[in-house]
């Protein structure tokens, strides 16, 4: 066992081509190493004997910080930042990506040969668009080569220093430097648009030049989009004031955080939603959107288990009723469960109507988790387990507006409607299991 261990260390040491400058290697004789006398290395100095006036070679186990002007090893040494040592060829920790390569000093620096000839007609940033980021990454060396600095990489929106603070990446092996935005309207200057199938979110990088004595090109910019298609998550990320709320609840035993947001929309797509202060008319279908992120979808669902309509923002006021209870349309107004325990979305919509007298309806909805492997989560019924904890959270929206409703025959009413669950005039009272 001691055998193959020393043979797998050896085979490491040569992989890595560095191996130790040792007193006991004949090949040196003539040099002068620390130990001999009673040398040492220091960052600002290099290395010398006890004299102050002698250099001396470190061996293994003594550090030493390299420089242009003061190196570790003399001649044809390289220092081994790994080992503490000079060795006979260059070693750098971490690794160097591959269009990098090690020099003397033990640092990773870029292969000029690698980008000889570069145009900037040749650079090619990525872009990855995910459902909650956008990330840009560009070749640090790419952008070296163009006389570019990569430490400068910043979004249209620099007031922000997260719009500002780039951060080393890797592509396919290449050493890269990366920036971020959230998929949010005006986050780092985003511009979010679109149509009726698809939201898109633009914004636009900024590059300098390298501070050097010659400088060969100029600041560059490019744009770029993220295209989604629109449904009932996307479509919240519109400009606007949306009637939206999101919460954080923990998520099964307690365990986890997750997201849950609820929105009303004008229409059974969900890609349609209302704006806070819009005008309903009584009687309007309202199509309320449900979702949870950051799930296990394989496991979990979500389901709706009751919603209670109150006058108040007390789910107990006399006049509160059920909307759905056990995850069942009650039917005391026309409603209907469009979507529940399906998926990581649960949905359903309600006719806009008015308490008498009153200006406002509130929601209040239950909604958890349920783990599709172990639970019946689609049935009718309370499928709530009695060991599973219970989390509780209330949501309070600042009232920001009347909505005017018009009767059939065209006249204003005084009443005003709140959007149910997530606008700005409701109360959300949503339960996590």
């Amino acid at each position: 066992m001691k055998l193959l261990f020393f043979i797998a260390l050896a085979v490491l040491v040569e992989y890595a081509g560095a191996k130790c400058i040792l007193p006991s290697d004949p090949t040196y004789a003539g040099m002068t190493f620390c130990p001999s006398c009673s040398g040492s290395c220091t960052p600002d100095n290099g290395c010398y004997c006890s004299d102050q006036f002698t250099t001396c070679v470190p061996t293994p186990g003594i550090e030493c910080t390299n420089s242009d002007s003061k190196p570790c090893c003399p001649g044809d040494l390289f220092y081994n930042i790994n080992q503490s040592c000079c060795s006979t060829s260059p070693s750098c920790a971490p690794e160097c990506a591959t269009d990098e390569v090690c020099n003397s000093l033990g640092k990773c620096e870029c292969n000029t040969t690698a980008y000889r000839n570069l145009k900037l007609k040749d650079f090619k940033p990525t872009i990855k668009c995910e459902s909650d980021m956008l990330t840009v990454t560009v070749k640090q060396c790419e952008l070296e080569a163009l006389g570019l600095n990569s430490s400068t990489v910043h979004l249209r929106n620099p007031s922000h220093d997260q719009c500002t603070f780039p951060y080393e990446d890797y592509i396919n092996g290449l050493k890269g430097m990366s920036v971020q935005a959230e998929t949010v309207s005006n986050w780092c200057g985003n511009t979010v648009t679109g149509d009726d199938s698809n939201v898109y979110i633009s914004n636009t990088v900024y590059i300098g030049i390298l501070d050097k004595p010659i400088i060969t090109s100029n600041n560059i910019s490019f744009n770029f989009t993220c295209g989604y298609k629109r449904n009932m998550q996307t479509s919240l990320k519109l400009p606007g004031n949306i009637t939206q709320q999101t919460v954080y609840l923990s998520g099964a035993n307690g365990t986890g955080s997750y997201p849950v947001t609820m929105a009303a929309y004008k229409d059974s797509s969900f890609t349609e939603p209302y704006q806070n202060n819009e005008d309903v008319a009584v009687g309007t279908i309202i199509y309320v959107g449900i979702f949870v992120t950051g799930v296990d979808g394989n496991q979990y669902v979500l389901r709706i288990e009751s919603c209670v309509a109150s006058p108040t923002d007390n789910r107990s006021d006399a006049n509160a009723f059920y909307l759905i209870q056990n995850g069942c349309i009650q039917g005391t107004v026309p409603s209907l469960v469009l979507d529940n325990s399906k998926a990581l979305e649960a949905s359903f919509s309600i006719s806009a109507f008015q308490f008498q007298n009153q200006a406002y309806v509130n929601l209040f909805c239950d909604v958890r988790l349920c783990d599709n492997t172990t639970e019946s989560c689609s049935k009718c019924v309370n499928a709530k387990s009695s060991k599973t904890a219970t989390n509780e959270v209330k949501i309070g929206l600042a009232f920001g507006g009347n909505l005017v409703f018009v009767d059939s025959a065209g006249k204003h009413t005084a009443a005003s409607w709140a959007l149910l669950a997530g606008i700005q005039l409701a109360i959300v009272f949503i339960k996590f299991f």
